[in-house]
């Protein structure tokens, strides 16, 4: 589970390059598999075995985005909150249910979700809802839920 990342539409990747020109996101990540969007003027780019991230170099660096990366906390500049896939993790392997925190935008997209569990949410709604997009939603569902969305809105 906090190996990989499936991919997200074209739609949420837009809306995250948006945020991440605006100076609202240091870094957007493309993980292995998706198509990456051109990178704009004044950004930089970091390959990795996980993917592709383009960021803010006065925001975060290179080996910032490498380290945390490699360390399973790409939480700490996706703006995921403070729960890495790996806490998660272990608290489901500890006898709580997984669950999914997702940002949608009113029209439904999807911006951006976390792994979560009921001891989790609180802290993780709280933060998305300090930095989410003025008139978008957040959610609270079953993660298999979740990525089922996802998945459609690949397909579609």
């Amino acid at each position: 589970m906090t190996e990989t990342c499936i991919a997200e539409s074209s739609e949420t990747l837009r809306i995250q390059q948006r945020q991440l020109l605006e100076g609202r996101r240091a870094v957007q990540m493309f993980p292995t598999g998706t198509p990456e969007l051109p990178l704009p003027i004044g950004l930089d780019r970091h390959v990795s075995a996980r993917g592709v991230f383009h960021y803010r170099p006065e925001q975060i660096s290179s080996s910032q985005i490498e380290s945390l990366s490699r360390i399973g906390r790409e939480n700490e500049f996706l703006n995921l909150g403070p729960f890495s896939k790996a806490d998660v993790v272990d608290r489901v392997n500890a006898g709580e249910q997984l669950l999914c925190l997702a940002e949608r935008a009113a029209n439904g997209t999807e911006i951006r979700s976390a792994a979560a569990t009921a001891s989790t949410i609180p802290v993780q709604r709280q933060y998305f809802e300090t930095t989410k997009e003025p008139d978008s939603s957040i959610e609270i569902r079953g993660l298999v839920d979740v990525l089922a969305q996802r998945l459609d809105s690949l397909r579609g």
